[in-house]
């Protein structure tokens, strides 16, 4: 690329001379600058001296005389061109220059060139990465092969791009280069083949239904709406739409799927929801089960069948009906012995509740040996079976002042295997339901059987109507004067204990 030398001088750097009287570490690169002068002849010469840098740099221009007469030399032609002292219509080369100037002047003017040309500089480019340096006159030639230097489009794109890019530039992004598409192999220039680029009807491309599926873009619309197996599509016969995949079991339990009867009746094909009830009121083959079934009754017909065993059979079915009845009572009687076995009481304590305390002391007042029983319960789980009674009016010595009680030995599973008499210490407790806990004044008795009595002995299977107690254990007055029934309740503790053998 041909350039002027004011183009190379712009940015040139000259490496610095070492002066004798400075250490190499002061050497510096002096910048030049160009001159703003009127437009000279085309000369040789002239267009060097015109477009030639003046050297702003006055300590270095001191250094190096040369330099210093080169810039008094541009000055004087610089005035010089002011007053009209040089004719503009010069236009012979070098010789018809130097025929001219045959003063001293012109000498000094080709000895300055000489040395301004023969100075050593760096490549233009050097902050790009050139690393060419060497004399001035020999800049022109480099940038002629300079990789870093910018030249023209081969494809007349119009850019200019650097010789080291270029390869890049003619295969990538050159608007004028020529491609093919890797999809439909046609040829583009760089700027219709980035339109291209996104539309070709070739280029294969990912179901937008997540199917897994590539399929050339041309040929996307037909496989989504009658290949892609996650397209959705209608049921036709609820007409819900489904994922074509999913379609299949949809089918298996859609309710308005065709079915046939299962008995081949004269009804060939229904939808699936209305089986059930078209096998319960209206097929003529269907066998049905008599409707005392769960009674005994083994009868199966068809519908009319059924309907004339049910007329003739209404004995039978009422002789099967009672039999049920009987067997479920007896299942009943055995629940109830069962849920009262789990619900019985193996600690050997009982806490009795009493629950309308006045509405039953009004009654043992009024019916005399009104006597209230407690649940029954036992020592273990293999012990002894007891059961405590009352008489809120009293008995005995305490009838009509005391409460009386008493604990009675039934008759249990395990009696066989028990000691006798039955030795255990019992006691028997009345709380006091005061609100403050630790002023509460519980009345207590307890007693050990005497081995010699008959109450303590293995009980038959009719136990003592009685038992053995304590006929005056509260009085009537104790109970009015403190907490002892509080919200018409009263609370009884019945404890057994076999570690004991002195009563409390």
């Amino acid at each position: 690329m041909v350039r002027g030398l004011s183009q190379w001088t712009k940015t040139l750097s000259f490496p610095a001379r070492v002066s004798p009287q400075r250490p190499a570490k002061e050497s510096k690169v002096f910048h030049v600058s160009p001159s703003a002068s009127p437009t000279s002849p085309p000369s040789p010469i002239n267009d060097t001296m015109d477009k030639a840098p003046i050297i702003t740099d006055e300590n270095f221009v001191h250094e190096h005389p040369v330099l210093s007469h080169w810039n008094k030399m541009l000055a004087v032609r610089h005035d010089r061109r002011a007053a009209e002292a040089w004719e503009p219509s010069v236009t012979d080369g070098l010789d018809r220059f130097r025929s001219r100037s045959t003063s001293p002047p012109n000498f000094q003017d080709t000895e300055a060139e000489k040395a301004i040309m023969g100075s050593i500089v760096y490549c233009i480019h050097h902050k790009d990465g050139c690393k060419w340096s060497d004399e001035l006159r020999k800049l022109k030639a480099h940038l002629n092969t300079c990789k870093h230097d910018a030249v023209p489009c081969g494809n007349k794109c119009g850019a200019m791009i650097p010789r080291v890019l270029m390869e890049d530039h003619l295969k990538y992004t050159c608007a004028q280069r020529r491609a093919r598409c890797d999809f439909c192999a046609k040829e583009f220039t760089g700027h219709t083949l980035e339109k291209h680029t996104g539309t070709c009807g070739y280029e294969p491309l990912y179901c937008e239904n997540k199917c897994g599926m590539k399929v050339q873009r041309r040929h996307l619309g037909q496989h989504k709406l009658g290949e892609c197996a996650k397209r959705l599509v209608a049921c036709r016969y609820c007409n819900k739409e489904f994922v074509f995949d999913t379609l299949g079991a949809h089918h298996a339990k859609c309710g308005r799927f065709p079915v046939a009867c299962p008995h081949r009746c004269e009804t060939a094909v229904l939808p699936r929801e209305d089986l059930e009830v078209h096998l319960k009121d209206h097929c003529t083959t269907h066998l049905l089960s008599c409707t005392f079934k769960d009674a005994g009754c083994r009868f199966k017909g068809n519908r009319f069948s059924l309907d004339k065993h049910l007329e003739e059979s209404a004995k039978m079915h009422l002789s099967l009906m009672c039999s049920l009845v009987t067997k479920q009572q007896h299942q009943i009687t055995s629940l109830k012995s069962a849920i009262s076995k789990l619900s019985l009481n193996y600690t050997g304590t009982l806490i009795w509740k009493i629950t309308d305390y006045a509405v039953k002391m009004s009654e043992a007042k009024a019916k005399e040996g009104m006597e209230l029983v407690s649940p029954p319960f036992y020592t273990s789980q293999y012990g002894y079976k007891l059961q405590a009674s009352i008489f809120l009016n009293g008995n005995g010595t305490g009838e009509g002042s005391h409460i009386s009680i008493y604990i009675k030995i039934l008759p249990g599973e395990y009696d066989a295997l028990l000691r006798w008499p039955f030795s255990h210490s019992v006691s028997f407790t009345m709380f006091d339901q005061t609100v403050i806990a630790e002023k509460a004044c519980n009345i207590v008795e307890s007693f050990i059987p005497d081995p010699t009595w008959k109450n303590f002995q293995r009980p038959s299977r009719e136990p003592d109507s009685l038992g053995f107690g304590f006929p005056r254990f509260v009085s009537h007055e104790m109970v009015k004067k403190r907490h002892f029934v509080k919200d018409d309740t009263m609370f009884i503790r019945v404890k057994v204990d076999p570690s004991k053998i002195v009563a409390v």
